[in-house]
């Protein structure tokens, strides 16, 4: 079966009923875990797939645009905003849009460019990538990647199966990751290691002090304070912390972390190798599963 092949070009599009985020809403300083957003994007065009991208810009790609492969993520940066009608925008879109991520897991591995396997539509015309998500939920396949191209690659069940199985592991160690750096203990133990640094850097001398009081004498509440305290304090070191320590299966990550994003990581080798049994078990490595053309006769041989 032909599926089309994944370009630059082609819009990522998120699913608002599946995309929830965590929100902080002024003058409400208390976080909200589950608050329902809007997400779209390009998926290497502009500012977007520079980090943790993987266009083919040397390779002839048919239909224009630049083919991409299995793995791409166009992260970070992907505008977000929230859905919740005659609130405020929430406090928390920098961390969120500067850690998004979307990612296309589906790759034809009979078709290998320089970047690893063609990436490709696994609903022939559309793509489902995983999209990140907040603490409370685990990032689902939410991001529908729109094709309008001509450019198609045959694809084996092993491939989707396989990409099938790189999305779930991907799924399953980002939800942990979240879970883990977003708990009670471990956003309290950051909080006190960047007190010290943080509070007098960011707020004393960037004059937040003075926005600080001058939003308080108007409001009569000090909503201000608190919202920096848990976005300064807690939730962004936790963050940047958990990307460049660990890393991150879903938006950028360093590639030195033991579940970067980018090839050659120990979980980027487990899931090939994974990949790799399930097309040797089904045979279907280096042969499409239907071809377009017809099927040639077979040939006497010895003993017929």
């Amino acid at each position: 079966m032909m599926f089309n092949v994944l370009k630059t070009y082609h819009p990522m599009i998120g699913i608002p009923v599946l995309e929830w985020h965590q929100a902080i809403f002024p003058p409400d300083p208390s976080p909200k875990p589950k608050i329902m957003h809007a997400c779209a994007a390009m998926l290497c065009a502009g500012p977007w797939g520079i980090l943790s991208g993987k266009p083919n810009r040397t390779a002839v790609s048919a239909s224009g645009g630049v083919m991409l492969s299995q793995g791409t993520d166009i992260g970070p940066l992907i505008p977000h905003f929230n859905l919740i009608p005659f609130l405020p925008p929430n406090a928390l879109l920098p961390i969120i849009i500067l850690t998004s991520g979307s990612k296309s897991h589906f790759g034809a591995r009979k078709n290998v460019a320089a970047q690893g396997p063609v990436a490709f539509a696994v609903a022939v015309k559309v793509n489902f990538n995983l999209n990140c998500a907040g603490p409370a939920m685990p990032p689902l396949p939410s991001g529908l990647v729109i094709t309008f191209n001509t450019h198609t690659t045959g694809a084996t069940v092993g491939d989707v199966i396989a990409g099938a199985l790189h999305m779930g592991v991907d799924l399953l160690v980002q939800f942990g990751l979240n879970r883990l750096f977003a708990a009670p203990g471990v956003a309290g133990f950051f909080e006190r290691m960047t007190a010290r640094l943080l509070d007098p850097i960011v707020k004393r001398l960037t004059g937040f002090v003075v926005l600080e009081l001058a939003v308080r004498s108007l409001t009569g509440s000090n909503w201000l304070g608190v919202a920096a305290d848990a976005l300064l304090l807690s939730i962004l070191p936790a963050k940047v912390t958990g990307i460049f320590l660990l890393g991150s299966p879903v938006g950028y990550s360093p590639s030195y972390t033991p579940v970067g994003g980018l090839p050659g990581g120990p979980l980027d080798r487990a899931q090939g190798a994974g990949a790799q049994a399930i097309d040797d078990f089904l045979g279907t490595g280096n042969v499409e599963q239907h071809p377009s053309g017809p099927t040639p006769a077979p040939t006497s041989g010895p003993g017929r």
